[in-house]
This record gives C-alpha cells, sequence and structure tokens, in this order.
C-alpha cells in the first residue's frame, strides 16, 4: 500500500515484511505481510488487536530484532536497506535519525541517575557536544516539551516524576537529535485522561514543528483520531487496510476496521437512546497457525463466503489513498456487525437497603513523625489518600469512580474490600457493619465481596493451571465439593466466552483479555452481591473490552450484583455506570447520576476531564481546558477547595481560603457538586463555552 500523494521518495518504506520467531514450542509469525509508507511531516496511526504485530512492525523499522527473528522482505530507510546496516551504523542511526518512545517511560528511564544527565549523555554521543553546551541544550529540550521549570527539573530522579513528566522527559530525549522518524509505541496507554490530552496536543504540536515523520501505535481509536494523518489497520499480522484519518473512520471498506469501531462505547444517539455495544467475537488469528490459502479474519468475518476461504484476498484499491485487503469490500456496511440495539433500562431495585453503604469514609497513611521521637511538633505530615467520602450501591446498579492517578480511586477500592483498613467512617454491607480488615470480617461477608485488579497477571498464580484460581474460589465461598468444582468451573468458563479447555492451561499461555476473563470467573464463583472492579478493561483492546463489558451487564441481569467500577476512561464509564463519583486528590468534587454528571452543569474538575477524553472521530474540533501541573501531593495542607491549584474557573480568595460548600446539582437530591461557583453561573460558564466549541467545529 502506498501514499499516492507523495511524489517524493518516502522517509520509511516497508514492503511486503514478515517476521517469524523460532522458539523451542515452535514458530510464531507475527508479522505475515506488511507494507507501509510514511513521509516527512504525517503521523501513520497504526492499530489493531494485541498479538496483530504492530509493535514488531516498529522494532523491525529500527532493525532491532532479537537473533531467533527471520525477517524477509525490504526495510528502507531514507532510501537505505537497513537490514544491511553494520552495527555501528545501527549505533549510529537509532536515537539520532530514528527515535523511539516506548509505552512505559520507566523502560526507558535509567532509575538510579538523574533525568538531566540521562539526556546529557544522549546529546554528548550523537551530536559531540561538550557538557555546557550539552546542557544548555537539555533544558531547551525540557522546555520544548512543556516541562514545569526546565532548569531545574534535570536533577530529579524518574521516580520524582508523574507519569506524564516521565512520557515528556522521554519525548524530549527522543527528540534530543532532532530524528527525521519518531516511533511512538502505545505512549499513551497508561496515562490518566488529562496526562494523555496534554501529550497528544504535545504530539500534534511537534509534527508541525520538527517536520519528521512519526509512526503512532495505539489500540485507541480516539487518540488514533486525534494524532493521525493516516492510519494502517492491522490483523494477524497483515496490513489490512490504510487511508486518510477521515476516510477510514468515515468509510471503513474491511470488516475488521469496522468492527473496531463499533466496539468503541458512544454516548446516546441524537435520539437520547443508548445503544447496546457491539463487539468482534472470536480471537486473532493463531500466530503458530502457518499461512492458509484463505483469509484470515474469515473466521470471525460476517460477510466471509467462499471466495474468502478459497484464496488470500488481494489488496483492492478503494480510492486515492485507499486499500483494503478483502474480496468483498463493497459489501461492508455501517450495520455489518448487527443492528445497533437499544439498551434495555435496568430493573427498579427491589431492596430496601443497598448492597454498599459508606458514610464519611477516610483513609491516611503515615504521618505521627515527631521532632524527637516521643515529643514535639510533627515532621511529616500523613498522606490523606481518602477524606471524608459517601457512596452508596443500590442493589443491581454499577457505581464508576473517576480520577487521575492519586485522587484515590484505588485505596477507596481497597477500604470497601478490607485489604486497607479505614481510619474513619461507617461501612455497611446490606445494612450490616463491616470491619476494616478483610480478616476480621466473616466469611459470609468475604464471599459477598469480590475484587478484581488491573493486573490479571498479578492475580494468578504463574505455575498453576488456571482452574485453580477458579475452583479454589468456588469450595472456599461457594461451599462446592472438589468433585462438583470442575463442572461449575467448566460453566463459568462458558459464561464468561472461554472455551473449558483452556482450564489446563497456564497464565502465561493466555493473553491479556483472557486472562482478565479468568479472574472475572473467579470473581463470579461465589455469587458475590458487590464485585470491585479496578481499571479491569483499562488495558484490554477495543473489541475484548467490548466482549468485557457486556459480559459485566449480562451477569448483572442474570444475578442482580452490584458493581464498583474503577476507571480513567470516560467513555467506559458512561457505558457502566448508573452513578459516578468524581476523586479528586481524596475528596468528592462530584456525586450522583450517569447522566447528570457527565453533562452541563457539572464540576470544573469534571468538566476537564471530559473536555480532555479523546473521542473516535477526526472531524471533532477538540476543546482545550488542559489542566496545568499534577494532582497536589496528598500530603499538602489543603486549606480552602481542595482543587484550586489547578481550576481552571478559579473566581478569587474565596477558593483558596475556604473549603467548599455541598450544591445539590441538576440531577436531583442525588447530585451533589462541590463547589463555591453556584450551580447556575457553572451551567452558564459551560453551555457557553459549548457553544462557542460548536461554532468553531462547523
Amino acid at each position: 500500500m502506498t501514499n499516492a500523494a507523495t511524489a517524493e521518495a518516502p522517509l520509511m518504506q516497508i514492503d511486503d515484511l514478515a517476521v517469524t520467531f523460532q522458539t523451542p514450542r515452535g514458530s510464531f509469525r507475527a508479522v505475515r505481510s506488511a507494507s507501509l509508507e510514511i513521509s516527512r511531516g504525517e503521523v501513520l496511526g497504526l492499530v489493531g488487536e494485541s498479538g496483530c504485530g504492530k509493535s514488531t512492525v516498529a522494532f523491525a523499522m529500527m532493525n532491532y530484532l532479537p537473533g531467533t527473528a527471520q525477517v524477509s522482505g525490504a526495510i528502507k530507510f531514507e532510501g537505505q536497506s537497513i537490514t544491511q546496516f553494520s552495527d555501528a551504523e545501527l549505533r549510529e542511526l537509532r536515537g539520532n535519525r530514528i527515535a523511539m518512545v516506548y509505552q512505559d517511560p520507566l523502560t526507558s528511564l535509567n532509575p538510579s541517575m538523574r533525568i538531566g544527565p540521562q539526556i546529557v549523555e544522549v546529546l554528548r554521543h550523537h551530536l559531540d557536544l561538550d557538557g555546557q553546551e550539552a546542557q544548555v541544550r537539555s533544558v531547551e529540550l525540557f522546555a520544548s516539551v512543556g516541562l514545569a521549570d526546565p532548569e531545574r527539573i534535570g536533577r530529579r530522579y524518574p521516580h520524582e516524576l508523574s507519569g506524564g513528566q516521565q512520557q515528556r522527559v522521554v519525548i524530549a530525549m527522543a527528540l534530543a537529535c532532532d530524528p527525521h522518524l519518531l516511533i511512538m509505541d502505545e505512549p499513551t496507554t497508561g496515562l490518566d485522561v488529562t496526562t494523555e490530552a496534554t501529550i497528544l496536543d504535545l504530539i500534534v504540536e511537534l509534527k508541525d514543528r520538527v517536520n519528521a515523520g512519526i509512526l503512532f501505535v495505539s489500540h485507541n481509536l480516539g487518540v488514533i483520531a486525534r494524532v493521525a494523518d493516516r492510519v494502517a489497520v492491522m490483523y494477524a499480522g497483515e496490513i489490512v487496510e490504510e487511508a486518510p484519518v477521515r476516510d477510514l473512520f468515515n468509510n471503513p471498506r474491511h470488516p475488521y476496521t469496522i468492527g473496531l469501531l463499533s466496539c468503541v462505547p458512544q454516548p446516546p444517539g441524537d435520539d437520547g437512546i443508548e445503544r447496546q455495544l457491539r463487539s468482534i467475537p472470536g480471537a486473532v488469528f493463531d500466530a503458530q497457525s502457518a499461512q492458509t490459502d484463505s483469509c484470515l479474519f474469515a473466521p470471525r468475518c460476517p460477510i466471509a463466503s467462499e471466495i474468502c476461504l478459497e484464496a488470500s484476498p488481494p489488496v483492492a484499491h478503494v480510492s486515492d489513498g485507499h486499500d483494503a485487503r478483502c474480496n468483498k469490500y463493497s459489501d461492508v456496511t455501517d450495520d455489518l456487525w448487527g443492528d445497533l440495539r437499544e439498551r434495555q433500562d435496568k430493573p427498579e431495585s427491589d431492596s430496601a437497603l443497598p448492597v454498599l453503604n459508606a458514610e464519611d469514609l477516610r483513609k491516611f497513611y503515615g504521618g505521627g513523625r515527631k521532632k524527637y521521637i516521643l515529643f514535639g511538633p510533627p515532621v511529616r505530615q500523613p498522606v490523606r489518600a481518602l477524606v471524608d467520602v459517601d457512596m452508596r450501591v443500590e442493589s443491581g446498579r454499577t457505581l464508576g469512580i473517576v480520577g487521575e492517578s492519586g485522587s484515590g480511586k484505588s485505596t477507596a477500592a481497597r477500604a470497601i474490600v478490607g485489604l486497607e483498613a479505614r481510619d474513619r467512617g461507617r461501612l455497611e454491607l446490606r445494612g450490616e457493619a463491616l470491619e476494616g480488615d478483610v480478616g476480621d470480617r466473616t466469611e459470609e461477608q468475604r464471599s459477598s465481596m469480590r475484587m478484581v485488579f488491573q493486573n490479571p497477571t498479578a492475580s494468578l498464580n504463574p505455575k498453576l493451571p488456571i482452574k485453580h484460581a477458579i475452583t479454589r474460589a468456588l469450595r472456599k465461598f461457594a461451599g462446592v465439593s472438589s468433585a462438583e468444582s470442575q463442572d461449575r468451573a467448566e460453566q463459568l468458563m462458558d459464561a464468561v466466552g472461554l472455551d473449558p479447555l483452556y482450564l489446563d492451561r497456564r497464565p502465561s499461555e493466555l493473553s491479556g483479555g483472557q486472562q482478565q476473563r479468568v479472574a472475572l470467573a473467579s470473581a463470579f464463583a461465589a455469587n458475590p452481591d458487590l464485585v470491585v472492579a479496578d481499571e479491569a478493561v483499562s488495558a484490554l483492546d477495543v473489541s475484548v473490552q467490548a466482549q468485557v463489558l457486556n459480559l459485566l451487564e449480562q451477569h448483572q441481569r442474570e444475578t442482580g450484583n452490584s458493581y464498583v467500577f474503577i476507571t480513567h476512561d470516560l467513555g467506559v464509564v458512561r457505558y457502566v455506570s448508573d452513578d459516578i463519583l468524581v476523586l479528586y486528590a481524596g475528596h468528592v468534587a462530584e456525586y450522583g447520576p450517569s447522566d447528570s454528571v457527565l453533562s452541563a452543569p457539572s464540576h470544573p474538575y469534571t468538566e476537564a476531564l471530559l473536555s480532555a477524553a479523546p473521542v473516535p472521530d477526526p472531524d471533532a474540533e477538540p476543546t482545550h481546558i488542559r489542566l496545568e501541573g499534577s494532582v497536589p501531593t496528598l500530603r499538602s495542607e489543603l486549606k480552602g477547595c481542595f482543587f484550586a491549584g489547578r481550576c481552571p474557573r478559579k473566581i478569587g480568595d474565596i477558593c483558596d481560603n475556604e473549603p467548599p460548600s455541598e450544591q445539590q446539582g441538576p440531577g436531583g437530591a442525588t447530585h451533589t457538586i462541590n463547589c463555591h461557583i453556584p450551580i447556575a453561573d457553572l451551567e452558564r460558564l459551560q453551555l457557553s463555552d459549548s457553544a462557542i466549541n460548536t461554532r468553531a467545529a462547523d
């Protein structure tokens, strides 16, 4: 697939790339057939599910593959084949003319060195600058990526920076030598929505400023819509569609592409009706399977026919710059994956008591150290993770908890399930008081409340087959005998959409999405009243995420259980939640019904979160409410409003000196907003800004 609009030679050109890894367990075909071009000054977005080969393509562009990799096809950078470069030439190329930004910035930074010397080392190695020149250049680079106090930040160690600051440092390091090609592999996946927005703004600015070609790898279609000029969609090691960003989002021509777009949670339509989330059944074509004379997507495709099974489809030219690897590209329609069905309303709770009730929940860490060990003034303030938080979860309902990292979301989850003993406040499960420590709770209370963690790999024993996690929960919490536990485990695997044959596999043999389903099956084993899910879908592909979200909803309708769902993805929280709790620096900013919280008027912090969320629409005009800095250290003394230091709508000294009063929002008695600005004024300000953005987009 080529970029017809580019007359000059492309910056990076890949032609029919194939990469196979030889392992003791056999051959893994990570990339089967990939052809790409990237020109100067453009961003190529590369999307697809995990296991499709996106990162392998990125590493192949730098000739940075292990010795076990067999590579065929052509990889040319500025007209030269990098597979023919010597080791010395590759060392000069990497970090100089081609630079890479990884998903986790901490893997790129030396934890034992201050960040200033790390970037100076890069400058001296590649640009042959002396110490003073490199120091001046490093300060310029820190300033260019928007880091505050660029003269001093180089003295800090990586652990002293927030995730967003770490990622900016890594981007500054990648830009140190003015590279011709910048490769970014999921650079915003682990970031808060506000930090992600500032990084995306930076990338859009860099594209125009440095005139470099950029490969942006991501599974977040909203992010791709925001930054990319062209998009390539990858499936099972093949490029199945490539097009300019607007063509791809507005007129997708491959069933897989439109399937990915269908998996993204969407707000209610113009008619106010919310639709059921669609998903792609099955899993990515197995990388260990040999190439077949058929379409690799055929087993999952809703319009596959005999021709799709007889031969591998050729690349079809759809329009100028738009290609699709599909025999039936002209038959692709918006309703390919089924009609958008209206979501059913949840039945009203028939219980007089809420499943969970929390009042004045407080949790502080540390503190109490005295100047003279046993007496004197305190020398270290405690970390105030939660400050007088109230929440209520009704039967058969979902409470979403949102906020940036450091806002107290995970502490709230751990306090609810008893992994962290609260310092103060009351917790009740169906009207029965809960002790702070899980070990002090009754067996029935422990079985009635289960938790699903963000990282399923850390929740499963790597040395035991996955059935151990499920059967243990069945025996311990559901009272199922050993003889019956196997049958019940198979039923649970069916319930979460996994083949029961997987029960004998170890966690390492499953994908991240499959591991998360096993964690859910283990949580469902005791049929709990409440499941607390802490970022349970944040690391999943959109297709797997859609399957998991539909699974959670289906299980809730069938059993009437409740969820506390923690996430930083506002699209997901809008889809799953009946009520939303917005936390900031351990304080409640806003709390109420989902529809009320996610529409104007809302707390200025909620407004900023909504403004920062990327949407899968390249024509959407991004709003520009950006929060400077990060969540304040939870040791800081907050005399006035907890959000005053970053609030874009701060009205004066009252915000710095007086805590905000609780106001009733437009959502009724259960909708509260903690802000000094009167509700009517908030509504006027926010609706006015919304109208301005709409006119700008038109």
